[in-house]
């Protein structure tokens, strides 16, 4: 049986919703599995045979989740963190990308393989030094840390500011040289503005890592200081230390919940940038 051109083209669009309906409901399943889990009482989450959905949903875990870390307080200490590291991480990352993409010197190339470089480090290889510096001039539990941790920037935010610089076209320099123009100010009145895409992709990094990051809040601040994700992690147990499952996802809920409603609200202009600062290199 012969297909014509048009139903080939509506069998292959058919398999490629189905492929990709099987992608989305495998990536989707951990979060499925997650507000289930939240819906469920104690007793269902040991019950065998398991079931994914419950018999009977408690809403009371929910607001358990909220009150039982004074979630909004952590909350609020998290947004802080993320703003304090956000700003410097960003910028020093724009700089860098911008010197590598227009200050051509025989050392460039080298120096910018070594930041890519560092993409390769495990965390732990630089936060233990860190520790040990700040805890001899005496400079921890300080919300100011952050600003440090993000002043040199991020390897792969370097990376796409560079390529976003690239593509723009060298003769607006020039002409803003001529008008007499001086660096500062051509950065910053003409090149910062042509990479919005790319500060928007850069905050959302950014702000993923600060966020979601564990080990730096656990060792520079102390409890009442500290991240959402630290909480979260030792916050949902019993008097006996039994952790409270269903009620700490619960709590994950919410802690997800921003990156969630960010990403799909930037969603467009985030692969839209990831794809222009593809092009060129």
């Amino acid at each position: 049986m012969a297909f014509t051109h048009s139903s080939r083209d509506r069998l292959f669009s058919t398999i490629r919703f189905i492929v990709l309906l099987v992608i989305v409901t495998v990536f989707f399943l951990p979060i499925i599995s997650m507000i289930a889990t939240s819906l469920k009482r104690l007793d269902e989450l040991y019950r065998v045979p398991a079931r994914l959905f419950p018999q009977k949903p408690v809403l009371e875990n929910f607001a358990l989740g909220w009150t039982m870390i004074n979630f909004g307080k952590y909350l609020l200490n998290s947004i802080i963190l993320s703003c304090l590291y956000i700003v410097p991480a960003v910028m020093s990352s724009c700089f860098a990308g911008y010197a590598f993409a227009r200050f051509k010197v025989r050392e460039s190339n080298g120096i910018f393989m070594v930041v890519l470089a560092t993409l390769m480090v495990p965390a732990m290889v630089t936060i233990m030094p860190f520790y040990m510096i700040l805890t001899g001039i005496g400079f921890l539990d300080q919300r100011f840390l952050w600003v440090l941790l993000g002043l040199p920037g991020l390897p792969f935010v370097i990376f796409l500011f560079r390529q976003f610089f690239s593509t723009i076209p060298a003769s607006l320099e020039e002409s803003a040289r001529i008008d007499g123009a001086g660096s500062l100010r051509i950065f910053f009145a003409i090149m910062f503005p042509l990479v919005k895409t790319g500060i928007v992709i850069a905050c959302i990094f950014a702000f993923q890592w600060s966020w979601s990051e564990y080990l730096a809040p656990v060792l520079f601040l102390s409890d009442d200081k500290t991240s959402l994700a630290v909480k979260i992690m030792g916050g949902y147990s019993d008097q006996k230390e039994n952790i409270l499952y269903n009620v700490a996802m619960a709590g994950v809920f919410y802690y997800t919940l921003p990156l969630v409603i960010i990403f799909f609200a930037l969603q467009k202009r985030f692969v839209a940038g990831l794809l222009e600062g593809g092009i060129k290199g």
